[in-house]
């Protein structure tokens, strides 16, 4: 045999081997021939794959009949049966059906993966982008409040009354957007007004301890804001010119009821507004969106005006030669000038600083956010990567005060998930890390902070039964350029570790009926801000800690999901109890922790060094129950609801009310009982909180309405109670140095009930009008001591979708 036909034979014989076997190829797409990307093909046997960006698919399968599924979150899960001879080749067009008229609310955070979320094994709410956009919501912060079980105090979330009053300073609670941290690498303060409410698919709401899989942060639970790239439906409205939102707002406060409150102009009312807007395009295999949103607000405090000027992009493209290979890279940059006041000059004056004092932040922050997907068969790989930059001028009435602070974060997520079909298994595992570099008077001095962890966790689904488990080890140090002081000894390095573990259960006892059980551990290691901050806010004075410790503890709870239908219209009825322990809970804490000073008159000058500091108050305690409901649906052919709503009860106790955790300046110690208004709960915290938003939607008119009830804070800092405080000292020529908090709180001590209420018409295809009122009985309220809550405002809002 020549060599020339042997070559043709070895040709022949491996052309053979290559197109020998099955093969099923095709396209899934919707009803209106929308490709579907990503949409999950597999057999009983596990074997499968995922559609790529034009809906295509290709699978080998053995000779013989198997049964193909082909799932798609959003849509019904279709299975189908085919036969296939030796060596075939089978084209199919596949068409899944949207789920409708049903309330089919799928989450990722509670463990990395989609999921239903009466499956999960965790309380979860969620919120979804038409409440956001039709509330007028100008920071995301404010759309939290209506989330049962949540609080937002001075920009720190708390989740059924994980944490108290903490000014700037640390979070218990993890808000990220798409699964990546938004908190502040110095301060630990969560990024609020970076985040990019023109484009949000779903808020993620976990309750309780969620360390395992999110790290220090999220000792109380996790808030995990998602963006989304706008469905082939709206892009194919305009291809050439893809999707574009636009939304614009004019607002103005109203004046309060009391007239001693106004320090404005008494016939011109105080105005904000603001426009955002949002555009994508499919350009090719590249997803592209960029959005922006310019905000002035004239503020209802005196001096606390806010111009705000934030930009974001994101650039996804999937690879065309490597299938299943996505990477890109988001950006989000703010620019902006905030005024701040801690305490009010008094109940009088309550829109008022003290002593006129307010903090002017002008500042730059800004997240660059590479990333890289890759799926392989049942393999999934991801690598988050993050950039912030925060630079922040602090001056107050006009002169600097040397309080500008600047950090630099590098973050880097790694994660690997393997599904197991055949045996209904996934197993997620990956690394944290992440790298701070800060550098403050008010941190005195360069510091550092490094955190490393590897965490890992198994879900499994037996029939009905759903079961996850995992753990996280995870490595902290911190370096001070200059040192600090601890029990008379100088360092310069602390360093500590410790690893966490979760489980939780969750089964279909009934059609409709799940049954949940959690326990998970949480830790959180102190910010910079805690440990070392020293500065001057309305002359009340912020201490520094370097002995603070880390304050770790776990959470658990059992709970009842149960599914209800009526015709067209589905909700969720979620009923829970709840317990959360402490150990070294750090608390932010109102005391005289400076020596008092007096001018050549012999006045006090230095408020007789009070002042704020975080300490560890020792054990504690949170138990509870909450009842949430969440529904949507149809009512007739034209008229659709939707709602929210919960009340949850808590009890946060000390558990060692006797026990000194810290001293004074003097030296006398300090306890729980000592140092509280009411030692029988937690500080700065409520008992009861009810929620509720509805919103009925009829043919192109919509209203809504909003309702928040909390009861009275019963403890606060004992000394705001003290005569000191309220009146002032005659004999040190004192007078009262915050006026009214016992004046403000006998007032409100039934507690605060809120209404805000909207409406809309929808004038044509493309655009929107609404009109939007908070505080609808314009109501005095305070979130915490010395602190009054906006009065009636009013918006005007025009929103186009073209």
């Amino acid at each position: 045999m020549t060599f020339k036909k042997r070559a043709l034979l070895l040709i022949f014989t491996l052309l053979s081997f290559i197109i020998s076997g099955q093969t099923l190829t095709g396209v899934v797409t919707d009803k209106n021939n929308a490709p579907l990307v990503g949409v999950n093909v597999f057999n009983d046997s596990g074997k499968g794959v995922i559609t790529d960006i034009n809906g295509s698919f290709t699978l080998a399968l053995e000779q013989g009949s198997t049964k193909i599924n082909f799932s798609y979150i959003g849509f019904e899960t279709l299975s189908q049966q085919y036969y296939l001879d030796a060596n075939e080749l089978k084209n199919v067009k596949i068409v899944l059906n949207e789920v409708s008229e049903k309330l089919d609310i799928v989450v990722i955070s509670a463990g990395k993966f989609e999921q239903r979320i009466e499956e999960t094994t965790v309380s979860m709410e969620v919120i979804k982008p038409q409440m956001i956009e039709n509330k007028n919501t100008t920071e995301i912060q404010t759309a939290m409040e209506q989330i049962p079980g949540v609080n937002i105090t001075d920009g720190q979330a708390n989740i059924r009354g994980g944490s108290g009053w903490s000014y700037g300073a640390g979070s218990r609670v993890l808000v990220m957007v798409d699964d990546m941290p938004l908190i502040s690498g110095d301060a630990g303060q969560v990024q609020w007004k970076l985040i990019a409410t023109e484009n949000i698919n779903q808020v993620e709401v976990i309750k309780g301890a969620s360390s395992v899989l999110y790290g220090s942060s999220a000792l109380n639970g996790v808030i995990n804001i998602r963006t989304a790239f706008p469905s082939k439906k709206d892009i194919d409205k305009h291809p050439s010119l893809g999707y574009t939102k636009i939304n614009t707002h004019y607002g103005f406060i109203d004046f309060p009821q009391r007239s001693s409150l106004i320090w404005w102009n008494q016939y011109k009312r105080r105005v904000y507004k603001g426009l955002e807007f949002f555009h994508a395009q499919k350009l090719d295999n590249i997803n592209l969106t960029v959005g922006g949103n310019v905000f002035k607000d004239q503020g209802y405090r005196k001096g606390e005006v806010t111009d705000r000027k934030r930009f974001n992009f994101s650039l996804e493209k999937q690879d065309e030669k490597i299938k299943n290979l996505i990477y890109g890279i988001k950006g989000n940059f703010l620019f902006q000038s905030t005024g701040s006041a801690l305490i009010w000059d008094s109940y009088e004056n309550g829109y008022i600083p003290l002593d006129d004092k307010i903090t002017t932040t002008s500042g730059d922050v800004f997240n660059v956010d590479p990333y890289v997907k890759y799926t392989i068969g049942n393999n999934r790989h991801s690598l988050n990567t993050r950039y912030l930059h925060l630079i922040n001028d602090n001056e107050t009435k006009g002169s600097e005060t040397n309080d500008d602070n600047r950090s630099r974060l590098f973050y880097t997520d790694y994660q690997w998930q393997k599904r197991f079909e055949k045996i209904n298994l996934l197993i997620t595992t990956g690394t944290t890390n992440e790298i701070v570099y800060a550098q403050s008077k008010i941190f005195q001095g360069k510091n550092s902070r490094s955190n490393h962890s590897l965490y890992s966790q198994i879900d499994k689904k037996l029939g009905k039964l759903n079961i996850s488990a995992g753990a996280r080890y995870e490595y902290f140090s911190l370096d001070s350029e200059d040192g600090h002081e601890i029990n008379g000894d100088t360092i310069y390095h602390f360093a500590e570790a410790k690893p966490v573990f979760r489980g939780g259960l969750n089964y279909q006892i009934a059609d409709g009926t799940f049954i949940r059980s959690s326990w998970g551990q949480g830790y959180r290691f102190p910010s910079m801000a805690e440990l070392f901050v020293t500065t001057n806010v309305s002359d009340i004075e912020i201490f520094p800690n370097p002995e603070l410790r880390s304050e770790k503890g776990w959470s658990s709870e059992i709970g009842l999901k149960q599914a209800v239908q009526f015709g067209r219209f589905r909700s969720f009825i979620d009923i829970a109890a709840f317990v959360m322990r402490y150990d070294d809970m750090m608390e932010f804490t109102f005391g005289q922790w400076g020596e008092p000073e007096f001018d050549e008159n012999g006045n006090v000058s230095n408020f007789f060094g009070l002042g704020f500091k975080s300490v560890n108050v020792g054990k504690t305690e949170i138990s509870g129950i909450e009842l949430s409901i969440t529904g949507e649906g149809k009512i007739n052919e034209i008229t659709k609801i939707n709602f929210i709503g919960g009340y949850t009860y808590m009890n946060p106790i000390s558990l060692e009310l006797n026990k000194s955790y810290a001293n004074d300046y003097y030296g006398n110690p300090i306890t729980y009982n000592n140092s509280s208004s009411d030692s029988t709960i937690l500080k700065y915290r409520y008992r009861n909180v009810a929620k509720i938003d509805i919103e009925l939607l009829r043919d192109k008119f919509s209203i809504g309405s909003s309702v928040r009830y909390n009861d009275f804070m019963s403890n606060i800092d004992y000394i705001f109670t003290t005569d000191l405080i309220n009146n002032g000292d005659p004999n040190f020529g004192v007078d009262a140095l915050i006026p009214g908090i016992n004046e403000s709180r006998e007032k409100f001590k039934d507690g605060d009930l809120v209404f805000d209420i909207r409406v809309g018409y929808q004038l044509d295809e493309i655009s929107k009008i609404g009109f939007v009122v908070n505080n609808l009985f314009n109501r005095e309220y305070m979130s915490r001591p010395a602190n009054m809550m906006p009065p009636r405002t009013f918006a005007f809002q025009l929103n186009l979708k073209i």
